[in-house]
């Protein structure tokens, strides 16, 4: 399982593709209670001098997929001497696996435990979301927290923040990252070029083409050859159809053609695009594209593909994956798109913070949270820490790009590979791996700007909050993890489990989720105009 996860990243270079939402929560008692926490924390304005007193220690979760980096406790102490003089606070770093942080933070927080920052991995398999916490009143609304101490976090993020609404309460603070990927397929170079055959990377292809594609490398190559590296029991409906799940994992209602002005919350299961799709990836897995143990296979994308017996990968792609695929598998990628990168919700997420309701000074951890999006060189910045580590320790710098940006390589032995990057403050300005050269920053903006030219769904900035059908969304969501790895990845015919997989669905009670989610969305809507 913990392998599958990792592949999930690894895929998708580290983009949102397939995840979860938030929703909205705008309680009275939260606002009550946000305010009596932010009368009693003390601290003045940003730009003040630290408080006198005793430091407060801030604890902070970070992701992993699995170990604890040996440059970790290096790594808290260096954080520790650029914030205690400037906020008198330390931190205490609180390493946590990528498949355990949904359940390890609920636990901690519904018992009370101490902890300040909760990361929301909306990368994870618990497809974690903002909604999950505010459901259950565990953290707090930040709105005046960012106006008082967040002026770096809004500059940097400007729209960027709306992701970390629910209604007009922001509850988390996003990374700066890409606002999303193209969506489509990295494919093996050296076996196209064997087979003869050519992809621009260009164009937009549509699924039947893609079909043929890998159905003539198939050909050439033979028995024991398969298509797409896969895991689990996911699906690659989003690579076939823009698509926004409004803040969720699709189980509660989707829009579909969210660029061309739709606003119609329709459950995706009872949709003609999701049979074409399941009629598709079924045909791909009788034609042996897909490998017939997908939903058993341990091995991440990364580690199938290094067996030589896969031709791609899939997922949302960002400037840089493609290199850093080859990078990984030692040999080079081809990207053939064939949705091109566009933002929602979903898509423009990667990980988000949030204050827990247990915080004992969350004016102090909005201080802190702000340092993470200031503009400052590698030397002071707490963002280049947490995202690529210490240098001369965690690597060594290849090239200068300005203030915390460079090109590094890992230092052999190093484990800070084993950190979940992007997720930290000013992700787009911290230091990239070799073969990455400085260009890269240039790419990531103009990646940014071309989907701001156009390619932003209506629906942004919006998420659901199923809290008033959470019977029923929650019955959806166990139907939905019962049949999607039948239908999802082609293993049985839709045509005869689709009927069944529906009904089940209306018994658990998605027609009132969808009801539910619409009437939120043309509230939504309303309150914009």
């Amino acid at each position: 399982m913990k392998k599958k996860i990792a592949a999930l990243l690894v895929a998708a270079a580290m983009t949102a593709g397939l995840i979860s939402g938030c929703g909205s929560s705008t309680d009275t008692s939260a606002s009550t209670a946000a305010g009596a926490s932010e009368a009693d924390a003390g601290g003045g304005t940003e730009n003040e001098p630290a408080d006198e007193g005793e430091p407060y220690e801030i604890t902070m979760q970070v992701v992993t997929w699995g170990q604890t980096p040996e440059e970790l406790e290096q790594v808290e102490g260096a954080i520790n001497d650029i914030i205690l003089p400037e906020i008198n606070a330390t931190v205490s770093l609180q390493p946590v696996a990528a498949w355990d942080i949904v359940n390890e933070s609920q636990m901690a927080l519904t018992s009370g435990e101490k902890m300040d920052l909760v990361n929301i991995f909306v990368c994870g398999a618990g497809m974690d979301s903002v909604s999950n916490y505010t459901s259950k009143n565990m953290i707090l609304p930040l709105n005046d927290l960012v106006e008082k101490y967040g002026s770096d976090i809004k500059s940097t993020l400007g729209e960027l923040l709306s992701i970390g609404y629910q209604g007009d309460q922001l509850y988390a603070i996003p990374s700066n990252t890409t606002m999303g990927g193209d969506y489509g397929f990295l494919i093996r170079k050296d076996y196209l070029d064997q087979a003869g055959i050519t992809v621009d990377e260009s164009r937009v292809y549509t699924p039947e083409e893609a079909e043929e594609t890998l159905l003539a490398l198939k050909e050439h190559f033979g028995e024991g050859y398969y298509g797409i590296a896969l895991f689990g029991s996911g699906q690659l409906f989003y690579d076939f159809y823009e698509v926004d799940m409004l803040g969720g994992n699709g189980s509660t209602g989707v829009v579909l053609d969210p660029l061309g002005g739709n606003k119609t919350v329709v459950n995706l299961f009872e949709t003609d695009e999701w049979m074409d799709y399941c009629k598709t990836i079924y045909r791909w897995a009788q034609e042996g594209l897909i490998n017939p143990d997908v939903t058993t296979i341990s091995d991440d994308v990364t580690s199938q593909l290094q067996t030589g017996y896969y031709f791609a990968s899939t997922g949302a792609q960002i400037p840089g994956s493609d290199i850093q695929m080859a990078t990984s598998v030692g040999t080079e990628f081809v990207q053939m798109t064939m949705i091109p990168a566009f933002s929602s919700t979903v898509t423009a997420s990667q990980g988000l913070y949030a204050i827990s309701r247990t915080s004992e000074n969350p004016e102090k951890v909005m201080q802190f949270l702000n340092i993470l999006y200031e503009e400052r060189d590698r030397e002071d910045s707490v963002a280049a820490l947490l995202n690529a580590g210490l240098e001369g320790v965690s690597y060594e710098v290849m090239e200068e790009a300005g203030a915390a940006k460079a090109i590094v390589s890992a230092k052999e032995g190093s484990l800070w590979n084993v950190m979940i990057p992007a997720v930290y403050g000013d992700a787009l300005a911290s230091p990239k791996y070799a073969p990455l050269t400085s260009d890269i920053y240039d790419e990531y903006i103009a990646f940014n700007e071309k989907i701001s030219n156009g390619r932003i769904c209506d629906t942004f900035g919006y998420v659901f909050d199923p809290s008033e059908v959470s019977s029923e969304a929650a019955a959806v969501s166990a139907v939905v993890e019962q049949y999607l790895g039948l239908v999802g990845y082609g293993s049985v015919n839709p045509e005869e489990i689709m009927p069944e997989f529906i009904a089940a669905l209306k018994d658990a009670g998605i027609d009132e989720v969808i009801a539910a989610n619409q009437a939120q969305l043309d509230a939504w809507f309303a309150a914009k105009q």
